[in-house]
């Protein structure tokens, strides 16, 4: 949600969510952005030379930081280059040096040898360059059939490949995820109509991928997101097909999850309600997305559901869950009938934020106060708290090794907030030198590949690149004329 100061009246919440376009209300949270690159660009704000220099500086610290070596690196600072000549003011790219431009990132996404990683570079340069009114598809038509090469790199994808603490709980679940990567990227481009041919359908594909992946977790936080690209690709009608309903299958095994012994490990002990509520309200988000309201009400009232899971949460996992649970109730119509809870919910995720320290751990106090100041308000002491705990981030080695995670969530939010200079200017919490550049020097983890999660450092930076290109850019239809 884009930073609204002071939501807890009711007219002020209801006034900030009406804000809200198709895109921010599909792609809200900060880790469909920030974690798989989804929706980047949100909230357009005037060029600023002063921030596009912050953000190219900060790539010339990574890529001497990295040696030249790590390819993400490489091809998110050229898209950042990129991005920067487009929508700075009074300057002028000839055809010909657009077309120079986009091989050279063409040239560094098909060098990467990460199916994975390679389908996400794609998705991520289609979608911000149909943000800058380039379609990436039209460019290419006569020499690349650029859907089947997508769809050619997500059926090399393995399964199980992803290498951290919940190893073999994923089955399919990076195949999922490229598969809604690609489907909104065609949608942006108004070429919806490459995912279903005579020869294959590729959204029918995509859903049967559910049924691999083991963690009801991962397949209902994956799976809401799937459905919710499908439905915005204008294919609603797919997740009801041939007798099955694929959003009630995942309601099923959500239910079932007690009896499976498959619960997702964290970086810090979470609740059972967390490992609960998280992939449930995704779900309601894709509900509302589909317009199947009727699943509310599948076997036991959702709502109520979620309520009683919310409360069960601790404080601090509510920071996390907070935005979630408001977007979800919001885009299914329930905002009114919810209020008090919704207001009572703001009201608290700002007290327990103001009594967080964000450096205490890397995900579950790391991330916290992004996420309030994403979903609520923001004081002076919050912002201090963040901007200044990364130096302080060592108590593990995983916090050292994973700092970029919340570094990059904390530049998302505040520079949404307009306090991105808060990490990019000097600050004696890090020697006199920036958040930004104290932490790049200090990165422990660099090889290509196994970054430590510098790939989502790499996504707020052109994030936040791409939201400079102020209103001069028309928003992609398929947004303006979503109707939830």
């Amino acid at each position: 949600m884009q930073h609204t100061t002071n939501l807890t009246s009711d007219n002020n919440l209801h006034a900030a969510l009406c804000q809200l376009n198709g895109e921010n209300r599909l792609i809200t949270t900060p880790w469909s952005r920030i974690v798989r690159g989804l929706g980047l660009g949100q909230y357009p704000m005037p060029y600023s030379e002063t921030l596009s220099l912050w953000i190219q500086e900060a790539f010339e610290d990574l890529k001497h930081k990295t040696q030249y070596k790590n390819s993400y690196v490489r091809f998110s600072s050229l898209l950042c280059d990129f991005i920067c000549l487009l929508i700075k003011p009074k300057e002028r790219l000839s055809d010909n040096d657009k077309f120079d431009y986009i091989s050279n990132i063409l040239y560094l996404i098909n060098s990467e040898p990460d199916p994975y990683r390679k389908v996400m570079q794609y998705s991520i340069t289609i979608d911000a360059l149909a943000k800058l009114n380039i379609n990436l598809f039209d460019i290419l038509e006569k020499s690349v059939d650029l859907p089947r090469l997508l769809f050619t790199a997500i059926n090399e994808i393995k399964s199980n490949r992803i290498k951290d603490e919940n190893s073999g709980k994923h089955g399919d679940y990076e195949k999922l995820s490229a598969y809604t990567s690609v489907f909104f990227a065609l949608a942006v481009c108004n070429k919806a109509q490459a995912a279903v041919t005579w020869q294959r359908n590729h959204i029918s594909e995509a859903l049967q991928t559910l049924a691999t992946i083991p963690s009801p977790f991962f397949r209902g936080r994956g799976g809401s997101m799937l459905f919710s690209a499908i439905s915005l690709m204008g294919y609603r009608g797919m997740l009801q097909n041939d007798g099955r309903d694929y959003i009630f299958e995942t309601l099923d095994y959500l239910d079932n999850a007690a009896t499976m012994g498959i619960d997702p490990t964290f970086p810090q002990s979470m609740t059972p309600a967390f490992v609960t509520v998280y992939p449930l309200l995704t779900m309601l988000n894709a509900i509302a997305a589909a317009g199947h309201h009727q699943a509310i009400h599948y076997k036991q009232d959702r709502i109520s559901q979620a309520n009683a899971l919310m409360d069960s949460l601790t404080p601090v996992e509510r920071t996390h869950m907070g935005l979630y649970y408001i977007m979800a109730i919001f885009n299914l119509g329930l905002l009114d009938r919810e209020e008090k809870r919704v207001n009572a919910l703001i009201e608290e995720l700002v007290h327990t934020a103001h009594h967080i320290d964000p450096s205490e751990n890397y995900f579950l106090h790391g991330i916290a106060s992004s996420y309030v100041i994403e979903t609520a308000t923001l004081t002076e002491q919050i912002i201090n708290n963040l901007a200044g705990s990364f130096a302080r981030m060592n108590r593990k080695l995983e916090d050292e090794i994973n700092r970029p995670y919340p570094l990059a969530y904390a530049l998302t939010m505040l520079a949404e907030a307009g306090h991105a200079d808060k990490l990019f200017e000097p600050s004696a919490c890090y020697e006199n030198r920036s958040a930004i550049s104290w932490t790049i020097d200090n990165l422990t983890q660099i090889e290509d590949g196994a970054d430590g999660r510098l790939y989502m450092l790499n996504h707020a930076l052109i994030n936040l690149m791409l939201r400079m290109r102020g209103n001069g850019f028309t928003m992609p239809r398929v947004y303006s004329d979503f109707i939830f």
